[in-house]
């Protein structure tokens, strides 16, 4: 996409982004465990946090009154199952010193909502307290997140690998492969039609066009053009474009009926997923949500996302238009500015590491890009794989319908024409 690829901040690295060296372990958290471990006690770190419970304890106090309250916790933050339990204990006795009783939500006079996060260099836990119909009332604590309290735990080395799906002149914004009666279908999505292949009978890598579904549409599309393939269990697929929605029929013949529309597009392969509005003239999303995630409806504009799954709650990279990655756990934005890394990103399950690795483009030289997995342990990004070189530049990069893959357009420098690839995840080498 040539309007996002020479946007010169893109070619700012990140110094919190580290590779990790052969051993598994980054040296930055290395170091940071071996000062903790002969200068820091452990006792220094817990005290700080049941010290920030007192204080948040005192605040909610100051906000609620004496009473009986349904109280609930939700942590979205790095600290251990172990420390939560402590900070909870410190928080309910000073509640209680406070006046401020627990009760099940039938009996109490209103409700205690705290939530743990944290940004990149803080804790910051924050509670909402409603009292009957009353107004809800924010008390927040915050408190430096020292190294210290990084977990260390060495991964795989992760192995990307991509596979030509088809190469054509003409150019794809999306490919999905699908099994269908009589055999697998590559669906190709084009600027103006979805082009559907079959195998072909004289060897099983080549495709034979199958049929051609036109696409109808009211307004311009832009000259950068984006689209979006969509699997769906009812009929074949959706099509979202740039002020336009199309919907294939259930069953044979195909076909494809298209309307002019400013509905979001979905962010996941599921349906049900967070939506995003997208700028019909432009290349990317406005960051109006629909939903929002959590308590957050709206974000900086961004090119994609990808959703990494967390413990009762999920967490979104964005590749934001202002250069910098956004991570978004539905109360706080943690930004880190300045990117070596490109405007593509896609999520991709695994068996590998932690279970979901972002695959991020590289920052879009003209004349090749690359793919390499990156995965956010704590809300630190590092590089779990090698980059994946390509001849010519990512122009779109999708999680495909499965969630354990993912699709990468490239158009070749040499030869103008544009490859599809289906890119997966292997553990070791």
């Amino acid at each position: 996409m040539n309007s996002r690829r020479s946007m010169p901040r893109y070619n700012r690295p990140i110094p919190q982004m580290r590779a990790r060296t052969s051993s598994g372990l980054r040296l930055g958290w290395l170091t940071a465990w071996l000062f903790a471990a002969l200068v820091l006690p452990s006792s220094l770190f817990a005290s700080d946090l049941t010290d920030s419970a007192r204080q948040l304890a005192h605040k909610i106090a100051a906000a609620s009154g004496p009473g009986a309250f349904a109280v609930t916790i939700t942590n979205r933050s790095s600290i251990d199952s172990r420390s939560v339990t402590e900070i909870r204990s410190a928080l309910e006795t000073e509640l209680q010193a406070q006046g401020v009783h627990s009760a099940s939500a039938d009996q109490g006079m209103g409700t205690i909502e705290i939530v743990f996060s944290e940004s990149l260099s803080d804790y910051v836990w924050t509670a909402a307290i409603a009292v009957g119909s009353d107004e809800k009332r924010i008390a927040m604590v915050a408190t430096p997140r020292p190294q210290a309290a990084i977990t260390l735990s060495p991964s795989l080395p992760i192995v990307l690998r991509p596979s030509l799906l088809l190469a054509q002149e003409q150019a794809m914004l999306d490919v999905a492969l699908v099994e269908m009666p009589g055999g697998a279908r590559l669906i190709v999505l084009e600027r103006d039609r979805v082009a559907i292949y079959h195998r072909a009978t004289s060897g099983a890598t080549r495709w034979e066009l199958e049929t051609a579904l036109p696409i109808t549409h009211t307004r311009a599309f832009p000259r950068d053009l984006r689209g979006r393939l969509m699997l769906r269990r009812d009929h074949l697929f959706d099509v979202y474009l740039p002020g336009t929605f199309c919907r294939s029929s259930a069953a044979a013949p195909l076909t494809l009926a298209c309307n002019a529309t400013d509905d979001p597009w979905p962010l996941t392969p599921d349906d049900a997923s967070i939506r995003a509005f997208n700028a019909a003239s432009r290349n990317f999303f406005t960051g109006a949500l629909s939903p929002g995630i959590g308590k957050i409806a709206t974000v900086p504009s961004f090119y994609s996302a990808g959703q990494v799954a967390r413990t009762g709650y999920s967490l979104w990279a964005l590749a934001g238009v202002d250069g910098a990655l956004h991570l978004v756990d539905g109360m706080t934005d943690q930004t880190i500015p300045g990117s070596q890394w490109g405007s593509d990103l896609a999520a991709v399950r695994s068996n590998c590491g932690v279970g979901t690795q972002l695959l991020v483009s590289d920052s879009g030289d003209s004349d090749h890009d690359a793919l390499r997995a990156l995965e956010i342990p704590d809300r630190d990004p590092v590089a779990v794989s090698a980059a994946n070189e390509f001849s010519g530049r990512i122009v779109a990069l999708w999680t495909d319908g499965s969630g354990a893959s993912a699709t990468a357009i490239v158009k070749r420098k040499d030869t103008g024409w544009y490859e599809a690839y289906r890119v997966s995840i292997s553990c070791g080498n």
